[in-house]
């Protein structure tokens, strides 16, 4: 008889039905996934054991699943709760890629992922931004303000209270790489209040870390590169908000274009760029905050200003051309994208120095170089559909907003307005959804004069009402009304009609 094969089997305990999770105890019950008594102030789990209780959540941070992003590596998941987990992922795999935009970029990919592994302080400034620009985003990108009822703007504001704390706890040490986690927590609280639309209060950070750069440029302390540049490019566009008190930027008041060489690489180019950007930027803002009487005031002072700056951007211009004729076939696809637009951009600020005082000229010939610039914007627009919705650098903006305030066609213009619309965006201090608003009100403006004067002029979208969303945006916005690009239109002087 064959032997029988005796299996023998082990019961297997039931397994424990889970309970519900507790999602309000105190955060470092949380990460150590361990049940929270909830005391107040403090619970006894941590005190008890000697453990340092970080308190409570208020808020949580609210995600479609629609938005459900990668799972994060090790690293930054041992601090973070699970909200912060998802902030941080939306920040990785979301908002990184927008603020690299058209050029690779260090600080995005590099720098500030790896500090956040190792520095709270920047890890809760990143779940701040992850969670205001994703509420932008839902928002078509337009500056909305702060909403304390908003549930992802409280989860921000306890983001930026627990930021702020870690940096006031290490005030004192004497960690040489302190200046740069402040430095990058300076501009991520830029980038905050930007997206809210709080300029006074962005610009507040921004002059602390040009304060932190030009101390450490007065000890011989090196900051790394990349963060200087981007805080300086945010300092030069200020100007094209408001903050004319800022001054010029540091290391940007003499510049000597003399002594370049030619362009062997992008990466030169938009050095030389950026550099003579730094004073023409903050010239326009201040030319275009300016009344006719008080350019005519200061004009001959204006016109010596603007001679010089001309000059140094024709050199650049040709020093650029060049570069792009010899080594543009030989770029990789996203440099030869990031060369168009530094090429657009040389274009335009040599049509905006042109035109930003009130010199006569040719309305034929000026008509034709704006419809010639925005061409070249809408093609480029029409080879990326998929656009950033946020960076920090300079971008497409600033042309399309002059095309669509300073071109003596109104079609011209309209066509300029609905650009900026097509693409609803940051790039630093300039929100595409503001200068479509701003450049619509001096359209009607001008309709006005001109129908004042009996001319028979039909232009069908500036038939519509009032643009309520760009009232809503001046009434929520800080000093909206105090904006170079307002002012030139004469915003103030607009009836309220709503």
């Amino acid at each position: 008889m064959p032997r029988e094969l005796i299996v023998r089997t082990e019961g297997r305990q039931p397994r424990k039905k889970p309970g519900k999770r507790s999602k309000t105890g105190c955060r470092t019950c949380r990460v150590r996934r361990i049940k929270c008594d909830e005391a107040p102030v403090s619970c006894k789990n941590c005190t008890s054991t000697g453990r340092v209780c970080d308190g409570y959540d208020q808020h949580r941070f609210p995600f479609k699943r629609a938005l459900c992003l990668p799972s994060l590596g090790i690293g930054a998941e041992g601090i973070m709760t699970a909200d912060e987990k998802r902030g941080f992922s939306y920040f990785q795999h979301r908002l990184v890629p927008d603020l690299v935009g058209f050029y690779d970029s260090w600080l995005w990919q590099k720098l500030v992922l790896q500090m956040c592994h190792a520095e709270p302080a920047v890890c809760h400034a990143v779940n701040m931004v992850s969670a205001i620009h994703q509420d932008a985003e839902e928002k078509g990108m337009r500056l909305a303000g702060e909403e304390l009822q908003n549930p992802k703007h409280l989860f921000a504001l306890e983001q930026a209270a627990r930021s702020f704390a870690y940096l006031r706890k290490r005030r004192a040490s004497t960690d040489p790489q302190l200046r740069e986690v402040m430095l990058v927590c300076c501009l991520l609280f830029v980038m905050a209040e930007l997206l809210l639309g709080e300029f006074a209060r962005a610009f507040v950070h921004l002059r602390s870390g040009i304060q932190i750069l030009e101390e450490s440029l007065r000890l011989g302390i090196p900051v790394i590169p990349c963060l200087s540049e981007t805080l300086r490019v945010l300092n030069s566009q200020s100007a094209y908000v408001g903050d004319l008190g800022s001054g010029p930027d540091i290391e940007a008041c003499e510049f000597d274009v003399g002594v370049l060489k030619e362009f062997d690489s992008l990466k030169e180019a938009r050095q030389g760029f950026q550099r003579i950007m730094y004073r023409v930027v903050p010239f326009i803002g201040t030319a275009w905050s300016l009344s006719e009487t008080e350019i005519l005031a200061n004009y001959e002072d204006l016109c010596i200003k603007r001679r010089r700056l001309s000059s140094s951007l024709e050199h650049i211009a040709e020093r650029f051309e060049s570069f792009y004729q010899r080594k543009y076939a030989g770029l990789r696809m996203k440099e030869q994208v990031g060369a168009d637009i530094v090429r657009l951009q040389l274009l335009t600020k040599r049509i905006i120095l042109k035109t930003c005082l009130i010199d006569p000229y040719d309305q034929r010939l000026l008509t034709l170089e704006y419809v010639n610039l925005l061409s070249g914007y809408e093609a480029f627009m029409e080879r990326f559909p998929s656009r950033p919705t946020i960076t920090l650098d300079y971008g497409l903006s600033t042309g399309l907003f002059a095309v669509a305030s300073k071109c003596p066609d109104l079609g011209i213009r309209l066509r300029a307005v609905e650009a900026l619309r097509r693409w609803p965006h940051y790039e630093g201090m300039i929100n595409s959804n503001a200068g479509a608003g701003i450049a619509v009100e001096g359209i009607k403006l001008e309709l006005r004069k001109m129908q004042g004067n009996g001319d028979a002029v039909r232009v069908s979208p500036m038939e519509q009402g009032p643009d309520v969303s760009f009232w809503g945006m001046i009434r929520s916005t800080q000093n909206g009304t105090q904006w170079p690009a307002a002012r030139d239109v004469e915003l103030r002087k607009e009836t309220r009609r709503l």
